[in-house]
């Protein structure tokens, strides 16, 4: 018999039938025969074995990853490419017309461009083999979270990778539920079960429905959930599985220059067209003159023509536009993680770069989220030092005061990374319970011996939490916490210094207001805690009848700094054209003083609102407003989400964190929602673009540089590919119709080496330049900028001339200059190497896009670029000096290499000449407010404006659909009766 008393696939059946549990025993049954325990979890000297047996038993918590491509399947893409499959029919009937007529050499020219062929084609399937290794590992990073669990009767945090069968996982509102389960005790539990059943409305969990479906999202309440499967055996890992053969995402970016290359592909097969017609009607001609007939030898050379033509388009269509811009984001992905960002969709690393706006939580992303307890006020005395309040009141006053604290709380206490006890949780709880340490509490104590009848747990909305527990001898208690205003608004009484409850009155509620003020203006988080005495029975459900009549025990302050590097980040980005904008919960006076000391909040013209206040009004106060204002204060998801709205809609790229469940329309709707990695709820990550690793500000300023830089580094190598494209093209073209053997002075074979150069290797080494300061003293570029601007444009037709006039001359005149025969091997030799040294000292010069004088700046240090540089430079010897007839090329002199080099270098100083002269950009628009439209328009507006948020929810109505689909199949299979199963079974 096994170790455990249900093996996966009984367990499987038993959630998919959601039925069956009494034939196991309950819940307290099924946890027996799967070696667990309800309150203490997996025993510890199993979490000690690494639960060898029990993932045996029933699996891993992890999906199987979609089969990896391998390298030679990525090189068989590669040659899947039309233009490359043409090229290589041309090389085949080269090889054979070649052998045909000179047996011994004939070989030689066909072969060299299948071998060059293969290589262009090997070396972008190795970068596009590394780039995806890249993705796989951000994405097994992506997916890593932590969860609740208890094991060996201890809380502790582990991944989501390492939750097993028979954990005791602890689940709060919004999360996502990490495994199968069933529903062990909790309070108030609601799961939006659509995505996997297709039920609409929230779904209560207790006893009599205990089934909890992995996937799903805790909408409401807390609990503890028996894990009964996971991974592939779980139903969304069923689902997910099936859904995992989706294609690459593709960023706005990469379709832009896809569109861009599709053009310019256009022009170079127009151009091949052309020049295979005006050489092949110049060969007839030439041939009808001379009175000779056609014959076998003939073709061979209409062949030439041919494969000239086609080497052009190779050339010509700029596949490492789409390469360029995937090393970039892949490259820039690797390095924002580094600088705790954890990239979750591709398009948000280039958003960032045109961000105008940025709204940011307060807590814990500007400040250190450092919180402690520093002043307080209680029972009428305010206490200046929290060491004072031990000795003031009394024993019965501090158990009512302490057991408020321990009570609304999830925080707990735990081992640190470096091995120290310390509270874990929610910082403001975990603030709350040092306080009440300070005065003796021993929160576990205080938690076991209370009998908990409901729960009201905190929400962005409620911003309050209340529990209601079991009478020391009669009726029930309410002890309830939060935001000091929301708090007070519902105490009808208060506690005075002697422990007596006093009425509430006017007096003393504008006391206690003044006293808020003042904690408030001291940069201080006001939490305030009270209490209610309920004899009589009421609708417990009702959390409005309930959370009434409290009665005030005291107010306190809690200290959260401001981050260190807070106000230098945000100076920078308000220098980089971006408008920081604080979004908080928080007292207003708290946001304002906080955002002083931020820099974020300047006085007058600057705006400093409450939620309520802002929410009151009407679209077009609102609109003339939300320009100004700098901090929102007591705000609400709903306000938030507004103003992200109304901000996209005066034309503003806008970016926003968040860490609530009630966050997530919010970090939705703009165009890169930011998530906080340790504070933010599941539902919240989901809703993200960008998890901050480290929850701080200053990692937003950091993905804002990599933004630009990844929209400068495509700008760089598009400003080298275009140049390289119009010479190439043009010489070929030119020197192939001015030939008398209608030849290109730039061979097939040595156009494909050039090919590899301006597409794979400069798309490697223009596309890691890491980002400098210098990208943040600039403004946004604008969503409607053009990708090439009028400077490099400038650059471009001007390298472009010089290139074009030096190459021809070379051409016409080498001969002459060099003293070598003209047409030979060395004087085309001597073309080919001038044409490429040309467009190694042009890869220098476009590593600067907006007329800066310095093109070294930051070479020495850039160790792909330099390695790049090295090896085409030693390749391009080695195929010059020892390619011979395989290259078509011819040994050079010392003389004649520095004079290659020398012409080459020109394009430096040429380069900064060309800077000198500065050309007009176009203008940018102006952002004006929107006019929102009246009457039969006002529809059609409200329908435009929201027509990214339909489409976002189309999105995610398509895929609950499609899961729902999956499984409703899966569970029809299952539903099939013995004798057809195995019948099915048998075929």
């Amino acid at each position: 018999m096994a170790k455990f008393g249900l093996e996966n696939n009984d367990l499987i059946k038993l959630h998919q039938a959601r039925n069956g549990l009494d034939d196991v025993g309950g819940i307290k049954g099924l946890a027996e025969k799967l070696k667990t325990n309800l309150k203490t979890g997996i025993d510890k000297k199993e979490v000690d074995e690494k639960f060898q047996s029990r993932q045996e038993a029933f699996g891993k918590n992890q999906l199987p990853s979609p089969p990896e491509t391998s390298l030679l399947e990525l090189i068989w893409e590669g040659l899947q490419d039309s233009t490359l499959i043409l090229l290589c029919v041309s090389a085949v009937i080269s090889l054979i017309l070649g052998i045909l007529e000179n047996p011994s050499h004939g070989w030689i020219e066909g072969t060299a461009i299948l071998v060059a062929v293969f290589l262009v084609v090997t070396v972008t399937a190795v970068n596009d083999y590394q780039k995806e290794k890249q993705f796989r590992k951000l994405n097994d990073r992506k997916n890593n979270k932590a969860v609740k669990v208890i094991r060996g009767g201890e809380q502790c945090q582990v991944s989501i990778f390492e939750i097993n069968v028979g954990d005791i996982v602890i689940i709060e509102t919004g999360d996502i539920l990490c495994a199968d389960g069933l529903f062990v005790d909790g309070h108030n539990m609601k799961c939006d079960e659509s995505a996997m059943t297709g039920e609409t409305d929230a779904v209560k969990k207790n006893a009599d429905e205990p089934f909890l479906l992995s996937g799903c999202q805790v909408m409401e309440g807390v609990g503890k959930m028996l894990v009964i499967a996971v991974g592939e055996h779980s139903e969304s890992g069923r689902a997910l599985a099936l859904l995992q053969k989706g294609g690459d995402e593709q960023t706005p970016l990469q379709e832009k220059l896809e569109d861009l290359a599709e053009k310019i592909a256009h022009m170079g097969l127009v151009a091949a067209v052309a020049i295979f017609v005006i050489l092949l009607i110049k060969f007839v001609v030439i041939t009808y003159m001379a009175g000779h007939l056609f014959e076998w030898h003939m073709f061979s050379v209409i062949v030439k023509y041919f494969i000239t033509s086609v080497t052009i388009v190779v050339v010509a269509v700029p596949e490492g536009l789409p390469l360029a811009v995937t090393i970039a984001l892949a490259y820039s992905m690797l390095k924002m993680l580094k600088d705790q960002n954890l990239v979750r969709h591709l398009e948000s690393c280039e958003t960032m770069g045109g961000a105008t706006t940025i709204c940011s939580d307060k807590t814990g992303t500007l400040t250190k989220n450092q919180m402690t307890v520093v002043k307080a006020y209680i029972a009428g005395t305010s206490y200046e030092k929290t060491s004072e309040v031990a000795k003031a009141i009394s024993k019965d006053l501090t158990k009512v005061l302490t057991t408020g604290m321990a009570i609304n709380s999830t925080a707990y206490e735990g081992k640190s990374e470096e091995g120290k006890l310390v509270f874990i949780g929610s910082k403001t709880e975990t603030a709350l319970l040092n306080f009440g340490k300070e005065l003796g509490c021993e929160y576990k104590k205080v938690r076991d011996a209370t009998e908990i009848v409901q729960l009201y747990p905190f929400s962005s909305a409620r911003k309050r939490m209340s529990t209601l527990v079991a009478g020391e001898k009669k009726g029930n208690r309410l002890y309830s916490k939060g935001a000091s205003e929301i708090v007070l608004s519902r105490c009808t009484n208060v506690m005075d210094a002697e422990g007596k409850t006093q009425a509430l009155d006017a007096k003393a509620n504008k006391e206690l207001l003044s006293v808020i003020e003042r904690l408030a203006k001291d940069g201080l988080r006001t939490i305030a805690i009270a209490y209610r005495d309920i004899e009589q029975e009421l609708k417990w459900d009702d959390e409005e009848a309930v959370e009434k009549d409290l009665t005030l025990i005291g107010i306190v302050g809690i200290r959260d700094p401001p981050r260190d590097e807070v106000p230098a980040a945000v100076k920078r980005c308000q220098s980089a054209g971006i408008v920081v904008r604080m979004v908080t919960g928080d007292n207003l006076e708290t946001a304002k003083k906080i955002a002083e000391e931020c820099g974020i909040y300047t006085g007058a013209p600057g705006i400093a609102i409450e939620g309520p206040v802002f929410r009151a009004m009407s679209d077009e106060e609102k609109d003339k407003i939300i320009p100004n204002i700098q901090v929102m204060a007591r705000s609400s998801p709903a306000d938030k989400y507004t103003l992200v709205t109304r901000l996209k809609a005066y034309g503003h790229v806008v970016a926003v964190t968040g860490d609530g469940t009630n966050d997530a329309p919010a970090l939705s709707a703009a165009h890169v929602g930011f998530a906080m990695g340790i504070a933010g709820t599941e539902v919240a990550k989901e809703a993200s673009d960008i998890i901050l690793m480290d929850d701080n500000f200053s990692s937003i300023v950091k993905a804002v540089m990599w933004g630009r830089n990844v929209y400068d580094s495509i700008r760089k190598f598009l400003q080298f590919q275009l140049t390289v494209n119009v010479v190439a093209v043009l010489l070929a073209f030119v020197g192939a119709v001015t030939n008398e053997h209608g030849e290109s002075p730039l061979k097939p074979v040595q156009l494909l080496w050039v090919n590899l150069i301006m597409d794979t290797m400069a798309a490697l080494a223009l596309a890691t330049e890491p980002p400098t300061d210098s990208l943040l003293e600039r403004q946004p570029y604008g969503k409607t900028d053009p990708l090439i601007t009028n400077t490099m444009w400038k650059m471009i037709l001007g390298q472009a001339a010089y290139q074009l006039i030096v190459n021809l001359v070379v051409l016409y005149y080498g001969h002459h200059i060099f003293g070598v025969e003209k047409d030979g091997d060395v004087h085309l030799t001597i073309v080919f190497n001038v044409f490429v040294l040309c467009q190694l000292f042009n890869e220098l010069n476009a590593r600067r896009i907006y007329d800066e004088m310095n093109v070294f700046s930051g070479f020495f240090t850039n160790r792909i670029f330099l390695a790049v540089l090295a090896f085409t430079v030693a390749a391009q010897y080695l195929i010059v000096e020892f390619g011979g007839e395989f290259t078509s090329t011819h040994s050079l002199t010392s003389s004649q290499w520095l004079a290659c080099v020398g012409l080459g270098f020109i394009s430096l100083p040429y380069g900064f000449l060309l800077r000198l002269f500065h050309v007009a950009e176009r203008a940018k628009a102006k952002i004006e407010p929107p006019k929102t439209p009246k009457s039969a328009l006002a529809a059609k507006w409200a329908r435009s404006k929201s027509r990214a948020t339909a489409s976002a929810h189309k999105q995610a109505e398509q895929k609950k659909n499609t899961i729902f689909q999956l499984l409703h199949k899966t569970k029809s299979q299952t539903e099939v009766p013995k004798t057809a199963a195995k019948k099915k079974k048998n075929q």
